[in-house]
C-alpha cells in the first residue's frame, strides 16, 4: 500500500511540473517537434507500406511470367 500512495504522490508532482510548464508555454516547442516527428512517421510509413505494395505486384507479375513461358515452353516441347 505504502507504494501506491508513494507513486500516486509522485505522479500527481510530475503532472503537477508538467502542467505549470504548460501555463508558462515552455513546453510549446516540444508539442511542435512532436508534432513534426509524427507528421514524418506517418509519411514514412505510408512510403514503407506502398513500397511494400509495389514489390508484391512486381513478384505477382513476375511468377505469373514465368508461369506462362513455362507453360508455353512445355506445349511447345509436347508438340514437337
Amino acid at each position: 500500500m505504502k507504494k501506491v500512495l508513494i507513486g500516486t504522490v509522485i505522479g500527481v508532482g510530475v503532472s503537477y511540473a508538467l502542467y505549470k510548464l504548460y501555463q508558462q508555454g515552455k513546453l510549446d516547442g516540444i508539442c511542435d517537434d512532436m508534432s513534426r516527428f509524427a507528421i514524418k512517421t506517418k509519411r514514412n510509413l505510408k512510403n514503407v507500406v506502398d513500397v511494400g505494395k509495389n514489390q508484391a505486384e512486381y513478384i505477382k507479375e513476375r511468377v505469373e511470367h514465368e508461369f506462362q513461358s513455362g507453360k508455353e515452353k512445355f506445349s511447345n516441347s509436347k508438340n514437337d
